[in-house]
């Protein structure tokens, strides 16, 4: 089901892919798109290998647009849509559910707000009535509010014992300073504390409209039967989103800045590096996938080689592009010994700059093609999958054909091809930050250039 990405995700949306795409080919299945008189996009897909129906619904609404000093609202409204609506609570909601053997989920990213359900085909009015009635009558008593809220401050608690999430939580954030992305989607405690029941009910008018919904159905149906019955269900939805200024492009970092986040019992530095990356629609995304799963995105790759394999220093190490609607991040992602956080951050810096610089061998760009064509191959086999594809068509505004011609673009990306994309690897506008135990790291890390030392949480 479609669900959160970052969202902020580099990951390849999934698809069905048969033996023929396995060898090279491949084409998406035909689909069935229809625009109601409300605005809301229904885009439906017929798939019959399996007795299953799956939906997933996207809100072109998410954290981006959470209001100052509410930070986490989009996310704290999109749990809430399960938790109870005009006809039921939320344990009739949940009892339904199970009693059938379904699931329904609801989740925020920094774009959108999410709504999926997964049901047996057997059951698919039931489906349809709850996934409008979630998404058309959530009631958002106090109740169910006050708890959602108290859940989330719960998660934001216990993330603070999660060394890795806080690293990777305080680098967007100073990557993003300023930026409505600059945030994590569940906000911070003291903008969750604030969020009153009245500001979940605003958020929803504002945004919750069908002129700002895509609605994806994949599965064991007929498309005009599906049409008809979503019809059915959603063409009295009235109202319309408010209109909002698009997301400004982020400012990229001045020069490279070194952050140090003092987790003073931490035994290990949490290490994060990068910068702005690329949008969803750029033009070169199959050249950049090539070329990061050469540097860091796949099980071989230059930096898994040289930092774990060959020098031992951590178990794990990968880099990644998180596209959005806006520039997303570029981040490499390790950990190491606080001993060994100075030799682990010059070694990866060294292999990026050797790669950009150099850029590819042949046998890389074979091996890195091979691997590509294969796990798109065994990582996108199922119906849930087919709905994420035809959501990201439908958000990012991707061409109808996009997934028909992915492999072929990836078999033809060449040296040449890595090298000339090279530029959009941050390097020169850089954070790296590095979470750990100030007192043993601090000096070897001013050894790189001055240190601006951040508080562990932003609130």
């Amino acid at each position: 089901m479609i669900g959160s990405a970052m969202a902020i995700h580099f990951a390849m949306a999934g698809m069905i892919m048969s033996a023929s795409a396995m060898s090279g080919g491949f084409k998406l299945p035909p689909h069935t798109t229809r625009t109601l008189k409300n605005g809301a996009r229904l885009y439906v897909m017929e798939y019959h290998e399996l007795p299953l129906v799956d939906f997933g619904v996207i809100i072109g609404s998410g954290s981006a647009v959470d209001p100052k000093g509410k930070e986490g609202l989009a996310s704290l409204v999109a749990e809430l849509l399960r938790k109870g609506t005009a006809t039921r609570s939320a344990r009739e909601i949940a009892d339904a559910v199970d009693f059938v053997g379904g699931s329904l989920s609801a989740s925020a990213d920094q774009d959108g707000s999410h709504l999926g359900a997964e049901f047996l085909a057997k059951d698919l009015d039931l489906a349809l009535d709850l996934l409008a009635d979630t998404l058309l009558r959530p009631s958002f008593t106090q109740e169910e509010v006050d708890r959602a809220r108290a859940e989330t401050l719960g998660e934001l608690k216990a993330a603070k014992e999660n060394p890795g999430l806080l690293a990777s939580r305080r680098f967007i954030e100073v990557l993003y300073r300023g930026h409505p992305y600059g945030h994590p989607t569940t906000g911070w405690e003291s903008s969750v504390e604030s969020i009153t029941r009245d500001d979940v009910m605003r958020y929803y008018r504002d945004h919750y409209a069908p002129d700002n919904v895509i609605v994806v159905a994949v599965g064991d149906f007929k498309s005009d039967d599906m049409l008809a019955k979503l019809e059915a269900r959603l063409s009295g939805w009235g109202g319309k989103a408010s209109v909002r200024k698009p997301l400004p492009d982020p400012a990229a970092p001045k020069g490279r800045g070194i952050y140090l986040v003092d987790k003073p019992d931490s035994t290990q530095s949490q290490i994060r590096y990068g910068g702005l990356g690329i949008r969803r629609t750029d033009p070169d995304f199959a050249a950049l996938t090539v070329a990061n799963t050469i540097l860091g995105g796949g099980f071989t790759s230059r930096l898994v080689e040289e930092i774990r394999v060959n020098r031992g220093l951590s178990y794990g190490v990968n880099s990644r592009f998180y596209s959005l609607l806006q520039r997303g991040p570029y981040m490499i992602n390790t950990f190491t010994k606080n001993q060994t956080t100075l030799e682990t951050v010059k070694l990866a810096q060294e292999v990026q700059s050797k790669f950009l610089k150099e850029g590819p061998t042949q046998e890389e760009i074979d091996k890195a093609r091979k691997y590509l064509k294969g796990s798109f191959a065994i990582g996108h086999q199922s119906p849930d999958a087919m709905a994420d594809v035809l959501g990201e068509i439908a958000f990012y505004g991707l061409a109808p054909d996009y997934y028909d011609t992915w492999l072929d673009r990836i078999a033809r990306v060449t040296a040449e091809d890595v090298k000339r994309v090279s530029a959009k690897f941050p390097e020169a506008e850089s954070v790296l930050l590095v979470l750990g135990q100030a007192s043993e790291i601090r000096k070897d890390l001013e050894t790189l250039g001055a240190v601006s030392v951040v508080p562990l949480t932003e609130r």
